[in-house]
């Protein structure tokens, strides 16, 4: 049995980046693995944004992470740098900024790159998608 972290760094837009990713998980839990937590960082905190709404039959990308955190109980990290250069936007960032939208909610969770590292030292695997 090992312990995952997944790193996601490709826009929800790109390919079917997300649907592997989910199903990559899926097989690893199906495995007897641990999932430790998903970090989005890049162009991957998109996946994160909670203004994102569900079209015709199309993948809802927002909606699976969700899924997975409330399912299995995953820590999704979103890196907060990448996150507030891109206008993905906590309650905190808001109110410090005196921006009104908020886009960036639970089960998502701000953290840094130093928490993420140190979240590493808990795994044997790193897969990125």
């Amino acid at each position: 049995m090992k312990a995952y972290s997944i790193l996601i760094t490709s826009s929800p837009y790109h390919g079917d980046c997300a649907q592997r990713a989910l199903a990559f998980i899926d097989g690893l839990l199906a495995n007897g693995d641990t999932l430790k937590h998903v970090f989005f960082y890049g162009d991957g905190v998109y996946h994160c944004n909670n203004m994102m709404l569900q079209s015709g039959n199309d993948f809802y990308v927002y909606g699976a992470w969700e899924s997975l955190a409330s399912t299995h109980n995953t820590q999704l990290l979103v890196c907060i740098t990448a996150a507030v250069k891109r206008g993905i936007v906590s309650q905190q960032e808001a109110a410090e900024n005196g921006i009104s939208a908020v886009n960036l909610t639970a089960p998502f969770v701000q953290a840094g790159l130093g928490e993420f590292f140190s979240e590493l030292h808990q795994c044997e695997r790193l897969v990125q998608f």
